[in-house]
C-alpha cells in the first residue's frame, strides 16, 4: 500500500454536501488529508489515516474504525471515507518527508498496512455496504459519511471538471 494526500479542492468540494469530510484550507486545518487508496464498489476510495491519540489504545476495532497495531500508531477511519479520481490524490514520497518522527510513524503505518491490505479492504467494503443497504446500526450510519451522495458528487465533479470514468475506476489504479 501507499500513502496520500487528498486534493484539497476535491475534500472542500465534498464538505459542502458531507461535513464528515474535513474542510482542509483553513488556518486551524491547514495540513495534508492523508489516506490510504482502497477498492471500494469498483472505485478508488481514500480512507483518511488518524494520528496516534492515546484513547485509540483504550479503543476496540470497530466495523468502521481500524487501530494500526492495536492503536499504538493511529488509524483508519474507514467512516470518512470518500470516492475520489486518482488525478485528485497525490502519493507522498515518505522517504523525502524531513520531520524524522513523522517519517518513522508513516513507515510503520504503511508496513502495518501493507501487512493487513486484504483485511482493511474486506472491512471497508463490508462498512460500505452495510451502511448503503442499511442493515448497519443507526449509530454506525450516523458515524459514517453518506458514500451514495458522495458517489454522486464525485460523478457530479468528475463531469463539471471533464474528468474521465476511467479515473476513478480502481483497476486503471495500482495502490
Amino acid at each position: 500500500m501507499k500513502v496520500y494526500k487528498a486534493n484539497a479542492k476535491y475534500c472542500n468540494y465534498l464538505h459542502y454536501y458531507e461535513p464528515k469530510i474535513p474542510f482542509v484550507e483553513n488556518d486551524k486545518e491547514n495540513r495534508p488529508f492523508i489516506g490510504v487508496a482502497l477498492c471500494v464498489n469498483g472505485k478508488n476510495f481514500f480512507a483518511p489515516l488518524t494520528s496516534p491519540k492515546q484513547k485509540h489504545l483504550s479503543m476496540k476495532n470497530t466495523q468502521d474504525f481500524l487501530k494500526i497495531d492495536n492503536g499504538k500508531l493511529g488509524g483508519i477511519n474507514l467512516n470518512n471515507m470518500m470516492p475520489i479520481p486518482k488525478s485528485y490524490l497525490e502519493e507522498i514520497e515518505v522517504n523525502k518527508i524531513k520531520d524524522i518522527k513523522y517519517k518513522k510513524m508513516l513507515y510503520m503505518q504503511l508496513d502495518w498496512a501493507e501487512k493487513n491490505k486484504v483485511r482493511i479492504n474486506n472491512r471497508a467494503k463490508n462498512l460500505y455496504y452495510l451502511v448503503i443497504q442499511k442493515k448497519a446500526t443507526k449509530s454506525l450510519i450516523d458515524r459514517c459519511c453518506n458514500f451514495k451522495l458522495l458517489e454522486k458528487k464525485c460523478q457530479d465533479f468528475m463531469d463539471m471538471n471533464g474528468i474521465s470514468e476511467e479515473d476513478i475506476l480502481y483497476n486503471f489504479f495500482i495502490s
